[in-house]
């Protein structure tokens, strides 16, 4: 028997999976889809982040197009440690492409292209509040 509390929708069930593989206690068809995926093949979105060439942006935080199967994460995050970018990129950008031949992409969640403005302060020395 397998306990689990489903995740998809805000009823946040206790789901209970017996030893015949039958599902208890979801209230929707939700949390029964989530539940047998679960059993069977459990996947999660990887979020990490890759070191870079940039010293004022030493790593670009990154995550996963979609889920990855939950026992290639060690292998995903092993790619990403290899990972060094030698150019700026943009929120979602694709950094390795097809991770692990999984079809899921490893994506830029920030921007690295800004530019910096030079704010004035008062000559007085307190701080403008606008």
């Amino acid at each position: 028997m397998k306990e689990l509390v489903c995740i998809v929708c805000p009823n946040g069930c206790k789901i209970i999976i017996d030893d015949n593989g039958d599902i208890l206690n979801a209230k929707c068809n939700r949390g029964i889809v989530f539940a047998t995926e679960e059993a069977t093949s459990p996947k999660r979105t990887v979020c990490s982040t890759v070191a870079t060439t940039f010293s004022d942006f030493p790593v670009l935080p990154v995550r996963s197009s979609a889920e990855i199967n939950k026992i290639d994460i060690p292998a995903c995050m092993n790619a990403l440690n290899n990972v060094l970018l030698d150019r700026r990129v943009g929120r979602g950008e694709i950094i390795i492409k097809d991770v692990l031949g999984s079809g899921v992409d490893i994506i830029s969640t920030s921007s690295m292209q800004y530019t910096y403005c030079d704010v004035e302060t008062p000559d007085d020395g307190s701080k403008d509040n606008a």
